[in-house]
């Protein structure tokens, strides 16, 4: 019985340890002139969250994890949800990082990267599920990888 008992309290830690991820969390953005540009309501109420990151310029690429963490970067815990790494580039040719958790969000939002051009600059979402995956550059999924890969034999 004691076997069992432990196989199970070994069983529903490793799922909670699967489920629960660390991100890095920092923003190089000033939270207040983005919310001011922002007029969607819903776009509003989730950049809203930018406000509550550590603001530090070694939250930029290339993110050294050291020396962004002595600058007051944080690691979140990031309960069944996944990490996020959203990249901004004005037409000025100023840009911005927020790394973040996106939580609860594992089941619905697979890792992936977007990219967005618009008359006022790119933008670039990443999202991943690992720990700690939001310090790259850029997060390949492992489809596009393999795409990359095949591609790269096939030709």
């Amino acid at each position: 019985e004691l076997i069992c008992v432990v196989t199970m309290l070994l069983s529903v830690l490793a799922v909670k340890a699967q489920k629960e991820i660390r991100c890095y969390s920092c923003t190089t953005m000033d939270a207040e002139q983005l919310l001011q540009d922002v007029q969607d309501p819903n776009w509003r109420r989730w950049l809203e969250n930018v406000r509550y990151v550590p603001h530090t310029n070694d939250c930029n690429d290339p993110f050294l994890t050291d020396r962004a963490l002595r600058s007051g970067v944080r690691s979140q815990v990031c309960d069944n949800g996944v990490c996020m790494k959203m990249w901004f580039q004005q037409k000025d040719g100023t840009a911005n990082v927020w790394r973040s958790c996106i939580p609860n969000a594992r089941e619905q939002i697979r890792s992936d990267c977007t990219r967005i051009s618009s008359a006022q600059g790119d933008m670039e979402v990443c999202t991943c599920d690992s720990h700690l995956c939001n310090s790259s550059p850029l997060q390949l999924s492992i489809v596009t990888a393999l795409i990359f890969l095949v591609a790269r034999f096939l030709i």
